[in-house]
């Protein structure tokens, strides 16, 4: 895992996967939820805690309606993130089901073999991976293939691991890691001809990148100490020679080297490396066991002089060594290694390597550098940052518990302001009037339907014009039966049957118009009085309400209180695994630096023995 499982290992299978990988598949095209897209925010901010806590959240109040599979295959990623096997594995299970899509089992598949193959349970492994279907992206496949040829040689199938790598077609950035590993598969099946033509290509191979330079050197390197092993020592000196002399394998290189010569009987030669490690200050174990080559290939050719010099320089460095050593681990014995991690704890889920921190002040920190560095050392680093976090997170929300009392007595108090002018109000039932009066016009419109009266639909104007003209003609009605009057008579109702004419032709449009205003105004209305009632509920249940936050708060609190001392308990045996774990490689590294002391004291001792018997011979 390079980086915590996500994103191939940043999400225990995700972050450090190339581009097009099953972890890259897992990005949608399209986020339809807002909730689903708060989570991935704090996903790819590599912000997991958060992630998880809203991503639960959000499939609780059930608000990932379009995202449903996809969040519960992230959620198992992040779960496998932080170590939570059992979990993953359960919520992984229940994604098989024969609904699922395709593409989305064969991930969970994936992820499955995944997680059986970190616990060591290969056999499971190789069956689940048997349920993969073959993907079309030649990404995928390398990585399938990489992963199956890893279970493969973990069961001692190496034949099968190397030629499931061969048949699969790398593309461009993953050949090389597909060569190495069939080369490997190869020597591990005992094919020692056919892995060494394979890594030997990868050696002699052209690169542009400092990751495929190393890739090459550790091919260089393995093939090297492999000849070594297999007696042909002048191959192993040639592979050897590939590996750059700046690069991070440099010291097991010249070691190497030498040793070649060394069996080519070539001890003068084999100084010129080993020399050269004698000239680094380092405490790595190529350094250390150059301090006993030297004088050896010395003694070989006859320079006992030399021969004591340096077995005399050996025992001093190894003296030197074990003494901070010793210190290193008392470092660890007194937390002092502890306490630097402590430095780390910054709130969020990275590990010690990422926060830059410096072994200042700390006793033989370079002892530890390497310890730390170690993957079994950084996944229990993980865990022990993690509940620190956690830890952290729980004492703050138990300091901070009692704000949320706070905010339920400001709820209660505005709520005792605020009732009785909402109770008035309501009271007065509004909705209820206005509904009264709706219903009113209602039946009025029926009426009509029956009635079929144009002047009933008429405008304020035009009944009012209506009006003056039914004035006007009462008033002509009572003057004298002349010619200029009874003109202006007949004018009146003339004047007011063209107004009738004008209301009954646009009658109908008019009712239909009411109608339809009518019909509108109904939803409104039933509206507010569906909101009248529910604000009367919820205004007789507000007080029970804040009772309930009450007891919830509580249950919360009783939550953190059993949860802390679970958490400090968790995170103090992990702190004892992690002083374990570190004491455990300071007494290897001990106990082989006492070893190589003892080998140089005898040989000092033999030469001395040697001097001796050549001085008493000597006439």
């Amino acid at each position: 895992m390079s980086k915590r499982l996500l994103q191939f290992l940043l999400l225990g299978l995700w972050l450090a996967a190339p581009a097009g990988s099953f972890a890259a598949t897992l990005k949608p095209q399209q986020v339809q939820d807002l909730h689903y897209g708060e989570v991935l925010f704090h996903f790819y901010q590599e912000d997991y805690f958060s992630a998880i806590t809203r991503l639960m959240m959000a499939q609780q109040q059930e608000q990932l309606e379009h995202h449903r599979d996809e969040s519960e295959l992230l959620l198992g990623g992040m779960q496998l993130s932080y170590g939570m096997l059992n979990q993953a594995e359960s919520r992984f299970d229940r994604l098989l089901d024969k609904q699922t899509d395709a593409e989305l089992r064969n991930r969970v598949w994936y992820y499955l073999t995944k997680i059986s193959y970190q616990r060591g349970h290969f056999n499971k492994a190789h069956e689940i991976l048997q349920e993969i279907d073959k993907p079309r992206d030649k990404t995928m496949r390398a990585e399938l293939a990489v992963l199956g040829a890893n279970i493969n040689m973990a069961l001692g199938n190496n034949t099968e691991a190397a030629e499931g790598l061969k048949k699969t077609r790398a593309p461009e950035g993953l050949e090389e890691y597909l060569r190495i590993n069939r080369g490997i598969a190869l020597l591990r099946a005992g094919n020692i001809e056919e892995g060494r033509k394979t890594l030997d290509k990868l050696g002699k191979q052209g690169v542009d990148t400092e990751e495929l330079r190393a890739l090459r050197d550790r091919a260089n390197l393995g093939l090297g100490y492999e000849m070594l092993r297999a007696g042909d020592a002048e191959s192993a000196r040639k592979y050897l020679n590939r590996v750059r002399l700046q690069g991070p394998f440099e010291q097991a290189a010249l070691l190497g080297a030498g040793w070649a010569d060394a069996e080519l009987g070539d001890y003068e030669q084999a100084l010129t490396p080993w020399l050269e490690l004698l000239k680094q200050t380092e405490y790595a174990a190529p350094v250390q066991e150059a301090h006993l080559a030297v004088p050896y290939a010395f003694a070989k050719l006859g320079d006992r002089d030399r021969s004591i010099y340096f077995y005399e320089q050996a025992i001093s460095y190894f003296d030197d060594e074990q003494r901070q050593l010793d210190e290193a681990i008392e470092a660890v014995q007194s937390g002092s290694l502890l306490a630097l991690l402590g430095q780390a704890d910054t709130g969020t889920s990275g590990g010690w390597l990422h926060d830059n921190p410096t072994l200042e002040g700390v006793p033989s920190g370079r002892y530890l550098v390497d310890i730390l560095s170690g993957h079994n050392f950084q996944e229990s680093l993980k865990d022990y940052r993690d509940l620190g976090y956690l830890e952290q997170l729980l004492n703050y929300w138990q300091g901070n518990i009692n704000l949320y009392y706070d905010m339920v007595d400001a709820r209660r108090l505005a709520y005792e302001e605020r009732s009785p002018q909402i109770r008035a109000r309501l009271d007065l039932n509004e909705p209820a009037a206005l509904q009264a009066r709706w219903q009113n016009y209602q039946d009025l419109v029926r009426a009509e339907h029956i009635s079929s009266d144009p002047l009933k639909l008429a405008t304020g104007k035009e009944k009012q014009h209506w009006e003056m003209l039914q004035r006007t003609q009462e008033k002509l009605a009572t003057l004298p039966d002349e010619p200029r009057y009874a003109k202006m008579r007949d004018k009146a109702r003339w004047l007011q049957g063209v107004l009738y004419w004008q209301v009954q032709d646009d009658y109908k449009a008019r009712l239909w118009e009411t109608e339809k205003a009518l019909a509108g105004l109904e939803i409104s209305i039933n509206n507010a009085v569906h909101k009248h009632a529910q604000v009367t509920a919820a205004l007789d249940k507000v007080r029970a309400g804040f009772d309930g936050y009450d007891q919830r708060i509580e249950t919360l609190r009783a939550r953190i209180l059993g949860l802390q001392p679970q958490i400090h308990a968790a995170r103090g045996s992990t702190s004892e695994h992690l002083q374990r774990l570190a004491l455990e490689e300071l007494v290897v590294r001990k106990q082989r630096l006492a070893s190589y002391r003892s080998q140089a004291r005898y040989a000092l001792a033999r030469s001395y023995d040697q001097v001796a018997q050549h001085d008493e011979e000597q006439p």
